[in-house]
Protein backbone atom coordinates (compact mmCIF):
# COMPACT_ATOMS: atom_id res chain seq x y z
CA UNK A 1 0.00 0.00 0.00
CA UNK A 2 2.86 2.38 0.85
CA UNK A 3 4.40 1.81 -2.59
CA UNK A 4 1.08 2.59 -4.28
CA UNK A 5 0.65 5.84 -2.32
CA UNK A 6 4.26 6.86 -2.97
CA UNK A 7 3.88 6.13 -6.69
CA UNK A 8 0.63 8.12 -6.86
CA UNK A 9 2.23 11.11 -5.13
CA UNK A 10 5.33 10.94 -7.32
CA UNK A 11 3.20 10.74 -10.47
CA UNK A 12 1.02 13.69 -9.47
CA UNK A 13 3.74 16.06 -8.28
CA UNK A 14 5.22 17.02 -11.64
CA UNK A 15 1.80 17.79 -13.11
CA UNK A 16 1.15 21.10 -11.36
CA UNK A 17 4.43 22.89 -11.95
CA UNK A 18 4.88 21.43 -15.44
CA UNK A 19 1.82 23.22 -16.80
CA UNK A 20 3.13 26.56 -15.57
CA UNK A 21 6.63 25.80 -16.80
CA UNK A 22 5.55 24.66 -20.26
CA UNK A 23 3.02 27.32 -21.13
CA UNK A 24 3.84 30.23 -23.44
CA UNK A 25 4.58 33.44 -21.53
CA UNK A 26 3.61 36.76 -23.20
CA UNK A 27 7.17 37.59 -24.32
CA UNK A 28 7.50 34.16 -25.95
CA UNK A 29 4.07 34.51 -27.60
CA UNK A 30 5.15 37.83 -29.14
CA UNK A 31 8.45 36.30 -30.23
CA UNK A 32 6.54 33.40 -31.80
CA UNK A 33 4.29 35.86 -33.64
CA UNK A 34 7.28 37.72 -35.09
CA UNK A 35 9.03 34.43 -35.96
CA UNK A 36 5.82 33.22 -37.58
CA UNK A 37 5.66 36.46 -39.60
CA UNK A 38 9.29 36.11 -40.71
CA UNK A 39 8.78 32.45 -41.62
CA UNK A 40 5.69 33.35 -43.67
CA UNK A 41 7.79 35.86 -45.61
CA UNK A 42 10.73 33.47 -46.04
CA UNK A 43 8.74 30.50 -47.31
CA UNK A 44 6.61 32.77 -49.49
CA UNK A 45 9.65 34.53 -50.96
CA UNK A 46 11.06 31.15 -51.97
CA UNK A 47 7.71 29.91 -53.26
CA UNK A 48 6.95 33.11 -55.21
CA UNK A 49 10.37 33.59 -56.83
CA UNK A 50 9.25 31.94 -60.08
CA UNK A 51 6.18 34.17 -60.37
CA UNK A 52 5.75 37.76 -61.48
CA UNK A 53 6.02 38.75 -57.80
CA UNK A 54 9.58 37.72 -57.06
CA UNK A 55 10.41 39.48 -53.78
CA UNK A 56 13.34 37.31 -52.65
CA UNK A 57 15.76 40.26 -52.86
CA UNK A 58 13.38 42.36 -50.75
CA UNK A 59 13.09 39.54 -48.22
CA UNK A 60 16.90 39.22 -48.03
CA UNK A 61 17.09 42.98 -47.41
CA UNK A 62 14.52 42.59 -44.62
CA UNK A 63 16.68 39.91 -42.97
CA UNK A 64 19.86 42.01 -43.24
CA UNK A 65 18.27 45.21 -41.93
CA UNK A 66 16.20 43.62 -39.15
CA UNK A 67 18.88 41.11 -38.13
CA UNK A 68 19.31 42.32 -34.53
CA UNK A 69 15.57 42.28 -33.79
CA UNK A 70 15.21 38.84 -35.41
CA UNK A 71 18.13 37.48 -33.37
CA UNK A 72 16.47 38.84 -30.21
CA UNK A 73 13.24 37.05 -31.13
CA UNK A 74 15.03 33.77 -31.80
CA UNK A 75 16.89 34.07 -28.48
CA UNK A 76 13.54 34.57 -26.70
CA UNK A 77 12.14 31.48 -28.44
CA UNK A 78 15.20 29.40 -27.59
CA UNK A 79 14.81 30.48 -23.95
CA UNK A 80 11.17 29.37 -24.04
CA UNK A 81 12.18 25.95 -25.34
CA UNK A 82 14.97 25.73 -22.73
CA UNK A 83 12.37 26.26 -20.01
CA UNK A 84 10.04 23.69 -21.60
CA UNK A 85 12.43 20.97 -22.77
CA UNK A 86 15.47 21.62 -20.58
CA UNK A 87 18.99 22.39 -21.77
CA UNK A 88 19.44 19.01 -23.49
CA UNK A 89 16.14 18.97 -25.41
CA UNK A 90 15.87 22.71 -26.14
CA UNK A 91 17.61 22.76 -29.52
CA UNK A 92 15.64 19.78 -30.84
CA UNK A 93 12.36 21.29 -29.60
CA UNK A 94 13.20 24.63 -31.23
CA UNK A 95 14.20 22.95 -34.50
CA UNK A 96 10.97 20.93 -34.54
CA UNK A 97 8.95 24.08 -33.90
CA UNK A 98 10.64 26.01 -36.73
CA UNK A 99 10.27 23.08 -39.14
CA UNK A 100 6.56 22.74 -38.34
CA UNK A 101 6.18 26.48 -38.79
CA UNK A 102 7.81 26.35 -42.23
CA UNK A 103 5.50 23.50 -43.19
CA UNK A 104 2.47 25.64 -42.32
CA UNK A 105 3.41 28.06 -45.10
CA UNK A 106 4.64 25.50 -47.65
CA UNK A 107 1.39 25.66 -49.60
CA UNK A 108 1.08 29.42 -49.18
CA UNK A 109 -0.24 31.91 -46.66
CA UNK A 110 -4.02 31.73 -46.28
CA UNK A 111 -5.73 34.44 -48.30
CA UNK A 112 -2.50 36.10 -49.45
CA UNK A 113 -1.19 36.04 -53.01
CA UNK A 114 2.46 36.54 -53.89
CA UNK A 115 1.86 40.21 -54.70
CA UNK A 116 0.26 40.70 -51.25
CA UNK A 117 3.27 39.14 -49.57
CA UNK A 118 5.57 41.30 -51.66
CA UNK A 119 3.70 44.38 -50.39
CA UNK A 120 4.00 43.15 -46.80
CA UNK A 121 7.74 42.63 -47.29
CA UNK A 122 8.07 46.15 -48.71
CA UNK A 123 6.20 47.48 -45.67
CA UNK A 124 8.53 45.52 -43.38
CA UNK A 125 11.54 47.04 -45.11
CA UNK A 126 10.15 50.53 -44.48
CA UNK A 127 9.97 49.91 -40.72
CA UNK A 128 12.62 50.76 -38.16
CA UNK A 129 14.68 47.69 -37.19
CA UNK A 130 12.95 47.12 -33.85
CA UNK A 131 11.12 44.21 -32.27
CA UNK A 132 8.11 46.42 -31.51
CA UNK A 133 7.82 47.57 -35.15
CA UNK A 134 7.94 43.96 -36.37
CA UNK A 135 5.30 42.94 -33.82
CA UNK A 136 3.04 45.79 -34.95
CA UNK A 137 3.35 44.76 -38.61
CA UNK A 138 2.79 41.09 -37.76
CA UNK A 139 -0.42 42.17 -35.98
CA UNK A 140 -1.47 44.32 -38.94
CA UNK A 141 -0.81 41.40 -41.31
CA UNK A 142 -3.11 39.22 -39.21
CA UNK A 143 -0.40 36.77 -38.20
CA UNK A 144 -1.41 34.61 -35.26
CA UNK A 145 1.43 32.66 -33.70
CA UNK A 146 1.32 28.90 -34.10
CA UNK A 147 2.08 27.76 -30.58
CA UNK A 148 3.14 24.27 -29.58
CA UNK A 149 1.33 24.51 -26.26
CA UNK A 150 -0.96 26.59 -24.08
CA UNK A 151 -0.63 30.30 -23.30
CA UNK A 152 0.11 31.43 -19.73
CA UNK A 153 -1.28 34.94 -20.04
CA UNK A 154 -5.00 34.34 -19.81
CA UNK A 155 -6.31 35.56 -16.46
CA UNK A 156 -9.64 34.76 -14.87
CA UNK A 157 -11.09 35.74 -11.51
CA UNK A 158 -11.63 33.14 -8.85
CA UNK A 159 -15.26 32.00 -9.02
CA UNK A 160 -17.46 33.30 -6.22
CA UNK A 161 -15.01 35.95 -5.00
CA UNK A 162 -16.46 39.42 -4.83
CA UNK A 163 -13.64 40.94 -2.86
CA UNK A 164 -11.00 42.94 -4.67
CA UNK A 165 -8.45 41.80 -2.09
CA UNK A 166 -7.87 38.55 -3.93
CA UNK A 167 -5.65 38.65 -7.01
CA UNK A 168 -6.76 37.04 -10.29
CA UNK A 169 -5.43 33.59 -11.04
CA UNK A 170 -3.50 33.00 -14.27
CA UNK A 171 -4.58 29.89 -16.14
CA UNK A 172 -3.30 28.23 -19.26
CA UNK A 173 -5.49 28.27 -22.37
CA UNK A 174 -5.27 27.38 -26.03
CA UNK A 175 -5.85 29.74 -28.90
CA UNK A 176 -9.13 29.00 -30.65
CA UNK A 177 -7.34 28.45 -33.98
CA UNK A 178 -5.30 25.49 -32.84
Amino acid sequence: MKKFVAAAIAAAMPLAPASAATCWKPVAVEAAQIRDFEMMLMVSALRCRSTGSNFLAAYNRFIREKREALIQVNDELREHFRSVAGPVGALGAYDNYVTQLANVYGAGADGLACRDLQSITDAANALPPTRSALLELADAAGVTPHLSGARCDVVMAIAGEESESRAPVAVASRDAGE
